[in-house]
């Protein structure tokens, strides 16, 4: 079952009456296809895709259903097959035993049995409302209401919370009185407090300069070896690498990196370039410039000369991602998404030492992905209609409301006006 997604996107044809070099290259040409390396997060959602269709057919042996009795239904047995498959799974025959699975997820359940059969038997199998007359064609009744059905009554997961200027706050108190300066710096806390102070102005996302779900021996997320990736980037880290960060004095002369501590320290690095090369955003190789502020926590360039000290300080190869720590001062370790959390969720702790305060008791709702929550809160509190946070932030426009909703909006004075006034002074470019 492994590639069934991409399995069932192949057309079905008779190519005997070809030559036979044709055949081979079609043989060649169908299982590239099916094999493609599209990238770390893509394979993921696969591996999620072919789970189920394995967990379809395991369902199926188990209710004592064979191929023979499936080639004798036909689409309306089909609808009946499958919606007592999806009130099985709603019931907690799913892979996690819970009940309370999240409508889509059932319709995922759903869409991997619906590829299965359609694959097994070579046939189309049609579960789409026929009477329906609406542009977009909706799931037949049987199997759509039992879905509308969940979404009703399901409670949504809690949103994410945006970090606070306590937060930033509490964080820099605790470097300052760090005994050993120099491992301080090198270390995770400081790693993740620069580029969470840096994420509020960008809106990163995790992928974008640490590591979540990386494949088995990978030390970070890598662009695939695919043919249409341009070669000068095939294997290069998702991430940011030094290359990604640009630096430009007044009269936008460029800064080299090894000139930066220097002349940063003599206020004369005022610009920071950041190149997105392949994100979730439409556009690829996206630019943005982010202006000196001069606050001593939320300057997205002195955050950006911190990220560019510390990798030269640990000699980190060029090709490389630049998110990293070290914990003895000279290896390093790649930053990745538990780490952010640990530290951001321990910076809750120290700003608020009252358990009862909001932020405490909601704790855990503060994740990686908290930079964009707090970057949207601050431009909306900043005047900014959701069109604009939509384009500053490289999100889509209907994600906007879903993370401004029901968030912590106590975020701070300061740390709203430093990002919405710095957001004024960004350049972008695609």
């Amino acid at each position: 079952l492994i590639g069934l997604r991409y399995r069932n996107m192949v057309p079905t044809a008779d190519l005997s009456h070809l030559p036979a070099s044709f055949q081979a290259a079609a043989d060649d040409c169908c299982r590239d296809f099916i094999a493609a390396d599209r990238g770390s997060v893509r394979q993921h959602n696969d591996i999620s895709f072919d789970s189920r269709a394995e967990f379809f057919a395991d369902w199926c042996t188990n209710m004592g259903i064979r191929e023979h009795n499936l080639r004798e239904l036909d689409d309306e047995g089909f609808i009946f097959f499958l919606g007592v498959y999806v009130k099985a799974v709603k019931s907690g025959d799913n892979h996690w035993k819970r009940p309370n699975l999240a409508a889509d997820t059932v319709r995922n359940y759903l869409t991997s049995a619906h590829r299965y059969l359609e694959f097994i038997l070579d046939r189309r199998i049609d579960i789409m409302d026929s009477h329906h007359g609406g542009k977009r064609p909706r799931l037949h009744p049987f199997l759509g209401q039992q879905i509308a059905d969940r979404r009703r009554w399901y409670k949504p997961s809690e949103r994410y919370e945006p970090f606070t200027l306590d937060m930033f706050e509490a964080l820099a108190k605790w470097l300052e009185k760090a005994p050993d300066a120099q491992m301080c710096f090198l270390g995770k806390v400081h790693c993740v407090f620069d580029w969470c102070r840096l994420g509020i102005f960008t809106g990163f996302r995790i992928g974008e300069y640490g590591q979540s779900t990386l494949k088995k021996g990978e030390l970070f997320a890598r662009i695939p070896f695919d043919d249409d990736v341009p070669e000068a980037y095939r294997g290069m880290p998702l991430a940011m690498m030094a290359s990604d960060f640009l630096f430009y004095d007044k009269d936008f002369i460029l800064v080299p990196h090894q000139d930066l501590p220097l002349r940063h320290s003599l206020g004369e690095v005022l610009w920071l370039e950041i190149r997105w090369r392949y994100d979730k955003s439409a556009h690829n190789f996206v630019k943005k410039r982010f202006r000196l502020t001069g606050h001593p926590i939320f300057c997205p360039v002195d955050a950006g000369v911190s990220i560019i000290r510390r990798t030269t300080l640990l000699g980190v190869p060029e090709n490389y991602p630049i998110g990293v720590w070290s914990s003895d001062g000279s290896s390093y370790n790649f930053l990745h998404a538990k780490v952010v959390t640990e530290v951001m969720r321990g910076a809750v702790d120290m700003a608020y030492p009252d358990p009862k305060h909001y932020m405490r008791k909601h704790r855990n709702r503060i994740v990686p992905h908290s930079n964009r929550v707090t970057a949207a809160v601050c431009l909306q509190k900043g005047g900014a209609s959701n069109d604009d946070i939509a384009f500053k932030l490289r999100w889509h426009l209907t994600s906007v409301p879903t993370y401004l909703r029901d968030c912590f909006q106590v975020i701070g004075g300061t740390l709203e006006k430093a990002i919405a006034g710095a957001m004024t002074l960004t350049f972008s470019s695609s």
